[in-house]
């Protein structure tokens, strides 16, 4: 797992914290949608919904939700 954090929250401004996590939250929706992107992939190619909540550690209504997007 790849960890990118080399703050130290406690010595940043209000006004700075917020701006991270504008940024971290538009971060994880581009990641979320790369990832529906790829479990609509690998369904396609016959990968199952159990296989694939098990790869990315979501419950089986994640990915039922995400296929039905």
């Amino acid at each position: 797992m790849v960890f990118m954090d080399s703050y130290e929250y406690d010595n940043l401004s209000i006004e700075k914290l917020a701006d991270i996590r504008v940024w971290q939250l538009e971060r994880l929706e581009r990641v979320t949608q790369a990832l529906r992107a790829r479990v609509r992939a690998e369904h396609t190619q016959g990968d199952n919904i159990k296989r694939l909540a098990k790869k990315l550690g979501v419950t089986r209504a994640t990915v039922y939700a995400w296929l039905a997007e």
